[in-house]
C-alpha cells in the first residue's frame, strides 16, 4: 500500500511538472530565436544592449549547466554585437572562444553549422581589420564545411570580395562565376543579385564587354524585393560603371538615385558615400551635408562605442555579483545538507543506541527474573519434592509449602507484568507501593494524588513504576526497614521522587536490581541517585 501512495506521488508531481517544463524550454526557444533574428536587425543601440544582456545570460546559463553547444552559440552571437558595433578584437577573440568550445564536442550537423557561421564571421572580421590572407583562410574553412546551396552562395559572394580587396581580380571572378552554378538550387533572389552585381562590377574593372550585362541583371532582381536598401549597391555600381566611361552625366543620375535610397531608408552611412560620389563627380553643393553626416557618424559611432562598453562592464559587474551570490548560496545549501545529513546520523545513532538499552534491559530482566525463579521457587520446589518423599511430613506441612511457593511465584509475575496505563495512575502506583506493607513495615506517600501524570508518556510511568518496585523488592529483601516514606513533587515537566527508609543501611554496590533502575532513568535524560551507610538507611532521589 505504501508502495503504491508514493508511485501515485511521483506520478503526480512528474504530471504537474512536465507541462511546466514544456512551457519553460518553449519560452527559451522563442526568446532564442527572436534575439537572433534582432543582431542581424538591429535597428538601435537598445536593440544592441538588450542582445548582449539576453546572450550573456544564456552564456552563464549555459556554463552553468555544462552545456558546451549552448555556450559556443550564446558566444557567436556576442561576437558578432561586438563585430557590429565596432570591436573587432574583441569580436575575434569571443569567436575564436566559440571554436575552442566546439572542438572539444562531438561533432554533429548542428555543431559543424555553427562552426561554419563562425568561420564566415571572422573572415567578415579579418576582411574589417584588412588581414586579407585570415580572411581568406577563415572564408575556404567555412565554405569546405558548408552543407547547403545557398550558404556556399554567400561564402562564395565574400571571399570573392576579399579577393577584389586584395587586387586579385581573376581569382574574383572564377568565385563568383562557381557561386552562379548553384543559381539553380538557390531561390533567394538577394544573394543571387549580390553575386550578379559583384561580378558584373569584377568584368567592368577586367574591361570585358557583358559587364553591365550582369550589372543590369542584378539592379532587375533587386527591384523585385520589397526591401529598397537593396537598391543602393546597385546604383552606386552603375554610377562607377559610367564613371569609368566618362559618362557624367550617367554617372551623376545613378549617384542622384542612390542618395534617393539613402535618404528614404535614412541610412546614415549611405547618404555619406552618396553626397561623397556626388562630390567626385563636381557636384558640391551636398559638402555641407557631407561635413556634418561625417562628424555626426564619428560622433555616434563613438558614443555608441562609449555606451556599449559601460554596457559590458556593468553586465559583467553584475554577472560577477549573482555569481558570488550564487555561489554564497550554493554554500548554504551544501552546509545545510551536511548538518541535516549530521542531523540524521545522530538520530539513527540513538535510535540504535535505545535499542541496545532496551535489549539489555530485556537481557537483564530475563536474567534477574531467571535467577529469582531459581533462587526462590526452584529451590523450594525441590525441598518440597524432597518432603513429598518423606513420608513422616503430613500434608498440611506440603500444602502450606506449596502456597508458600504459590506466593512467590505470584509476587515474581506481579513485578514483571505489564503496567496497565489506562486507569488511574496515582492508585495503580499507590497499590503497588502499599503491597509492600505489613505488620513489621509501613508504606507513607506523601502527594503523590497530586501529581499530573496524564503529561507524561507510558514510557516514563513506566520507567518510574519499574523503579520505584525495584527499590521496594531490595528494601523488603535486604533493609528490615520499618518505616518507608516516598514524597512526590512535580515543577513544569519535571517530577521527583524522594525515596527514604530507616533499614539497617549498606554499601552501596550496585547490584542488578539498582544497576538496572539507573539505566532506565538514564534512558530518559533523568537522574537516580543513592546515598546509604550501615545503621544509617537508605535514600533515593529520581528526577524525570
Amino acid at each position: 500500500m505504501k508502495t503504491l501512495k508514493k508511485t501515485f506521488v511521483i506520478i503526480t508531481v512528474l504530471i504537474f511538472l512536465m507541462p511546466f517544463n514544456k512551457i519553460k524550454a518553449q519560452k527559451l526557444l522563442d526568446s532564442l530565436g527572436y534575439y537572433s533574428q534582432l543582431v542581424y536587425a538591429i535597428k538601435s543601440d537598445s536593440d544592441l544592449q538588450k542582445s548582449y544582456q539576453f546572450f550573456n545570460s544564456h552564456l552563464n546559463a549555459s556554463k552553468y549547466k555544462k552545456d558546451k553547444l549552448g555556450q559556443a552559440y550564446a558566444l557567436s552571437y556576442l561576437s558578432i554585437i561586438d563585430f557590429k558595433i565596432g570591436f573587432y578584437d574583441q569580436s575575434e577573440n569571443t569567436a575564436v572562444n566559440a571554436l575552442d568550445i566546439l572542438d572539444q564536442v562531438k561533432p554533429t550537423s548542428y555543431s559543424t553549422s555553427l562552426k561554419k557561421t563562425i568561420y564566415n564571421h571572422l573572415g567578415k572580421i579579418y576582411k574589417e581589420k584588412g588581414i586579407n590572407d585570415k580572411a581568406i583562410i577563415n572564408y575556404k574553412k567555412a565554405l569546405s564545411i558548408s552543407n547547403t546551396s545557398k550558404d556556399s552562395l554567400v561564402i562564395y559572394n565574400n571571399l570573392s570580395i576579399v579577393y577584389k580587396n586584395n587586387f586579385q581580380l581573376l581569382e574574383s571572378k572564377n568565385i563568383l562565376l562557381e557561386a552562379t552554378s548553384f543559381f539553380k538550387r538557390v531561390k533567394d533572389v538577394k544573394e543571387k543579385s549580390r553575386v550578379l552585381d559583384n561580378l558584373g562590377f569584377i568584368k567592368h574593372k577586367l574591361n570585358e564587354a557583358d559587364a553591365l550585362l550582369y550589372l543590369n541583371e542584378a539592379l532587375s532582381y533587386r527591384k523585385q524585393l520589397k526591401d529598397s536598401s537593396d537598391l543602393y549597391p546597385s546604383y552606386r555600381n552603375l554610377s562607377k560603371y559610367y564613371w569609368d566611361l566618362n559618362d557624367t552625366t550617367k554617372s551623376k543620375l545613378f549617384a542622384l538615385k542612390a542618395l534617393n535610397i539613402a535618404n528614404l531608408i535614412k541610412s546614415p552611412s549611405y547618404q555619406l558615400d552618396a553626397t561623397k560620389r556626388l562630390m567626385q563627380l563636381g557636384d558640391f553643393s551636398v559638402y555641407n551635408k557631407y561635413i556634418t553626416l561625417n562628424d555626426s557618424l564619428e560622433h555616434v559611432k563613438k558614443t555608441s562605442q562609449n555606451k556599449f562598453a559601460q554596457l559590458k562592464y556593468d553586465v559583467n559587474k553584475s554577472e560577477l555579483q549573482s555569481q558570488q551570490e550564487k555561489t554564497k548560496k550554493q554554500l548554504y545549501q551544501f552546509l545545510a545538507i551536511i548538518i541535516l545529513i549530521i542531523a540524521l546520523a545522530t538520530y539513527l545513532l540513538l535510535i540504535i543506541k535505545h535499542k541496545k538499552d532496551r535489549l539489555k534491559q530485556v537481557y537483564l530482566t530475563e536474567s534477574r527474573i531467571s535467577k529469582k525463579v531459581h533462587d526462590e521457587v526452584a529451590n523450594d520446589i525441590y525441598q518440597i519434592m524432597n518432603k513429598i518423599q518423606d513420608s513422616k511430613n503430613s500434608k498440611l506441612v506440603v500444602l502450606d509449602d506449596l502456597e508458600h511457593v504459590y506466593n512467590k511465584t505470584r509476587d515474581i509475575s506481579k513485578e514483571n507484568s505489564l503496567i496497565e496505563f489506562k486507569e488511574n495512575f496515582s492508585e495503580t502506583l499507590s497499590d503497588l507501593l502499599l503491597s509492600y506493607q505489613n505488620n513489621n513495615t509501613n508504606i507513607i506517600t506523601q502527594n503523590l494524588s497530586n501529581i499530573d501524570w496524564s503529561r507524561m508518556s507510558n514510557i516514563k510511568k513506566n520507567a518510574i513504576y519499574r523503579v520505584l518496585q525495584e527499590l521496594m523488592t531490595n528494601m523488603k529483601k535486604h533493609s528490615q526497614a520499618t518505616l518507608v516514606v516516598i514524597i512526590f513533587n512535580q515543577a513544569q515537566n519535571k517530577i521527583e521522587i524522594k525515596y527514604s527508609d530507616n533499614g539497617i543501611g549498606c554499601d552501596i554496590k550496585k547490584n542488578n536490581g539498582l544497576q538496572n533502575a539507573e539505566n532506565r532513568i538514564n534512558s530518559l535524560k533523568g537522574t537516580i541517585t543513592f546515598e546509604t551507610s550501615i545503621d544509617n538507611g537508605f535514600k533515593s532521589i529520581i528526577s524525570v
